[in-house]
């Protein structure tokens, strides 16, 4: 039951990513068994991750994702 609850909160959003992620995704949304995997997920949060401590790193403040947060937690 949970796992049909995370799915349905999921959003569909646009990134632009570095070519070698972008491989990687579509290598593993070939394979239909692999696209309902955690791998796909797992690429593109690692790689937000990396790209939202480089830019906070560089003095960047991303808008909103404090609210946002807030609200998951609710």
């Amino acid at each position: 039951m949970r796992k049909r609850r995370e799915e349905k909160d999921m959003k569909y959003i646009s990134v632009v990513v570095p070519e070698e992620i972008d491989r990687e995704l579509r290598f593993a949304c070939a394979d239909q068994a692999t696209t309902k995997s955690r791998l796909v997920r797992r690429l593109i949060e690692q790689y937000l991750e990396e790209w939202r401590q480089g830019f906070e790193g560089k003095g960047g403040q991303i808008i909103g994702l404090e609210d946002e947060e807030e609200a998951d937690k609710k």
